[in-house]
């Protein structure tokens, strides 16, 4: 088809389209120091919370943040991408209004109930094989029954593959259950949990599944991925820590500090920065900024496929 030409008759014609309203602008430098205060006297790490705060410092003087345009939202992501550029730490987060709640509320969204609460996938694979794909770590009060479910599907299965590529975290709680869920009873926390000042911070990390624990015969394998963060690096670290996992998949996120609390900010804006660390109770390390590496390496599209193998073969092994 021709291109259409505009004939100058029809151009003086067309009506002219009101000018767009302008972009409001706002001088962050404020809000930038008191995220930098709240580094230096808050970040878990304190030596990395003076370093970082002085490059936050230092990009502001340079005028990065003197007149940031547009809406909250949207100032709030510049200011998330300036302080991770000053403090590599995928954790903190700069949000537009007061701090959230650390209660979730009593029911859960239209959007979680709309994603299954994270719940995604149940299903048997060949050989008596289970398979759990978890895309979201909802809070334990809303997903307990959906997980509860999901369980007894998968009871009875000779081995199982627990998929959490893509899943960026949540709530601690619920990764907590479902990695005991995978240990003996009364076993003691994976995880150690210490404030800023090296101190063991508490933490209930001991509280048992509400169903019924699956064999420590049965082999299980964990899918991650680069997406796979937080509560996900959680879980597989975790499950490896205790010799009870196979991790198949490629390097996670290297998120590995949680945040429980948020600070207030000028402007109207919400920091959420770490003021704990964990660390496994056995190695004493964690996968802050590197990530949990897989046992073995496998892409997007054979790593489902790998880890039946895998099991398949423990399986037959188990027979012998």
């Amino acid at each position: 088809m021709p291109a259409t030409l505009m004939l100058p008759w029809l151009l003086a014609a067309a009506p002219i389209s009101p000018a767009a309203p302008a972009v409001p602008c706002a001088d962050l430098r404020p809000t930038v120091e008191a995220i930098a205060v709240a580094l230096e006297n808050r970040y878990v790490v304190a030596a990395r919370g003076v370093e970082g705060a002085a490059r936050l410092r230092a990009s502001a003087r340079h005028g990065t943040v003197s007149a940031v345009c547009g809406d909250g939202p949207a100032r709030a992501a510049v200011l998330t991408r300036i302080l991770r550029d000053a403090l590599n730490d995928l954790h903190l987060r700069v949000a537009f209004g007061p701090p959230e709640p650390t209660e979730p509320p009593a029911q859960p969204d239209a959007d979680a109930l709309a994603d299954n609460l994270g719940i995604e996938e149940v299903g048997r694979m060949p050989g008596g094989i289970g398979y759990l794909r978890i895309s979201g770590w909802a809070p334990l009060p809303w997903v307990e029954t959906r997980l509860a479910n999901a369980f007894a599907l998968l009871r009875g299965a000779n081995g199982l593959i627990i998929d959490v590529r893509g899943n960026p975290g949540g709530d601690g709680g619920t990764v907590n259950v479902v990695t005991r869920t995978f240990l003996p009873v009364g076993a003691p926390a994976t995880l150690l949990d210490f404030d800023r000042a090296g101190r063991p911070a508490a933490a209930d990390r001991s509280k048992e599944p509400p169903w019924p624990r699956f064999p420590q015969a049965m082999p299980v394998v964990v899918l991650i991925d680069r997406e796979s963060a937080s509560g996900s690096e959680s879980f597989a670290f975790s499950l490896r820590e205790e010799h009870r996992a196979t991790i198949i998949g490629s390097r996670s996120a290297g998120a590995a500090h949680p945040t429980r609390d948020a600070v207030a900010l000028p402007g109207g804006y919400a920091l959420y920065i770490p003021q704990y660390r964990q660390e496994g109770r056995l190695s004493h390390t964690d996968w802050e900024g590197v990530g949990v590496r897989p046992d073995i390496d496998a892409g997007l599209t054979d790593a489902k496929m790998l880890a039946w193998d895998v099991l398949r073969q423990k399986l037959g092994e188990s027979q012998r």
